[in-house]
């Protein structure tokens, strides 16, 4: 008996095996290479680093406003 995907929503075709499905050596290629890791782990860094600048500011535009 062939296992048969009957999943059309999915954008698998009717007779495709479930071989298919657990066949991960097509996403061998979309590994990130060293410089795409450290540009991941540096976004949110940075993105940190400008919201406290701009908290920052606004702290001292509210201060001085007050006084």
């Amino acid at each position: 008996m062939q296992s048969v995907v009957e999943f059309d929503n999915v954008g698998l075709r009717h007779g495709a095996g479930v071989e298919a499905l657990t066949d991960l050596s097509s996403l061998a290629g979309l590994a990130f290479p060293v410089y795409g890791w450290l540009i991941l782990a540096l976004i949110p860094l940075a993105v940190t680093a400008l919201a406290m600048l701009m908290a920052g500011f606004t702290v001292i535009s509210a201060l001085k406003k007050m006084l």
